[in-house]
């Protein structure tokens, strides 16, 4: 909305000022040369400003795309990992509720005890 807000009173006193300004001119442009009115220039001008903001626009975002291509295929990758432990997880949550229903002795479980750090005296 505001994109149009800015631009039809642009658009608006661009066409009344092509509108106004209909004498044809000689135009130079280096060694070449023609005869336009300055209204057509301006439209020309604004026209081809147009094309090069649209280009600049489309070239910046390329990056943003690949970046959002990568970050839905590595969300994928998550989500399957995800439900890959879910998964799992309910297996081994279903293997002991079998395992309690049947008074099963349980399976030994390895404790593992953390290394303390070295003291600041033995370095």
């Amino acid at each position: 909305m505001i994109r149009l807000i800015l631009l039809v009173p642009f658009l608006l006193a661009l066409i009344l000022f092509a509108a106004s300004n209909q004498e044809p001119s000689q135009m130079w442009f280096l060694t070449y040369s023609w005869s336009s009115s300055v209204g057509v220039l301006a439209v020309l001008t604004a026209f081809v400003g147009l094309l090069l903001g649209a280009f600049g626009v489309w070239v910046s975002e390329l990056g943003q795309r690949r970046r959002a291509r990568k970050a839905e295929a590595r969300n994928k990758e998550l989500e399957a990992t995800v439900a890959s432990q879910t998964a799992e997880l309910e297996r081994l949550q279903t293997q002991m509720r079998l395992a309690a229903t049947t008074n099963a002795v349980p399976p030994t479980t390895t404790t593992i005890t953390p290394i303390a750090p070295p003291s600041p005296s033995a370095v």
